[in-house]
């Protein structure tokens, strides 16, 4: 079975597949070989390699303007796909925790559960907890910071991408149900933010959506 971080590295590798296959099909071969020349620049120098750097950033300073909008967009894609796995992964060890708890007898780490047992252990009476919670005052705070800010389209086609990853993980699928669970995916993100989001020409139709 594989691990958490294995999951977590073959949920990126298939939703940056995915991406390219939509962003060659939207946008041609052009562009996503624009993005990977600049990913793999990048990715070198992240490794020390100073002059990868240079190169970046002579590539990237070259650009014009519509090519850098397709790279900056095609890569704010990627990592919004990179966060749902993150967060899948976030779930998966959630799940873990809690299972090993029950087996353990005992409350997941982190949670409410093992807290209250924590300060039971540590002789802190009901009563005075009850009497610390009497005095709490909690006031949620809501903001909306302009970088964090997406479209309601937007979120409810993330949450529909992050469903599906979910569904892969918690179902066990079978081939032909995980080949239908990444035909999903790959219409998702055909149709992830169209205006503004990926396509950035005349969008070519390249198959019905699926009803859903």
């Amino acid at each position: 079975m594989a691990s958490e971080r294995d999951r977590l590295s073959e949920q990126v590798h298939l939703l940056g597949d995915l991406l390219g296959r939509t962003i060659v099909e939207q946008e041609g071969q052009a562009l996503f070989d624009l993005v990977e020349d600049v990913r793999g620049l990048a990715k070198a120098h992240r490794a020390g390699d100073e002059a990868a750097g240079e190169r970046l950033l002579r590539r990237v300073e070259a650009l014009p303007l519509a090519e850098s909008r397709g790279v900056v967009k095609a890569f704010a894609t990627y990592f919004k796909l990179v966060n749902l796995a993150e967060e899948q992964e976030r779930v998966r060890v959630l799940r873990r925790r809690e299972r090993e708890a029950h087996a353990a007898g005992s409350s997941a780490v982190e949670t409410i559960g093992a807290a209250v047992r924590e300060l039971r252990e540590s002789g802190v009476s009901a009563e005075e907890v009850q009497a610390l919670l009497d005095r709490l005052l909690i006031m949620p705070v809501f903001t909306a910071h302009p970088t964090e800010a997406k479209r309601r389209t937007i979120l409810t086609k993330l949450a529909r991408i992050a469903d599906v990853l979910r569904g892969l993980d918690l179902e066990s699928p079978t081939p032909e149900e995980e080949r239908a669970a990444h035909e999903v995916l790959r219409e998702e993100l055909d149709l992830l933010d169209v205006p503004s989001f990926i396509i950035f020409g005349r969008r070519r139709p390249r198959r019905p959506a699926a009803r859903r």
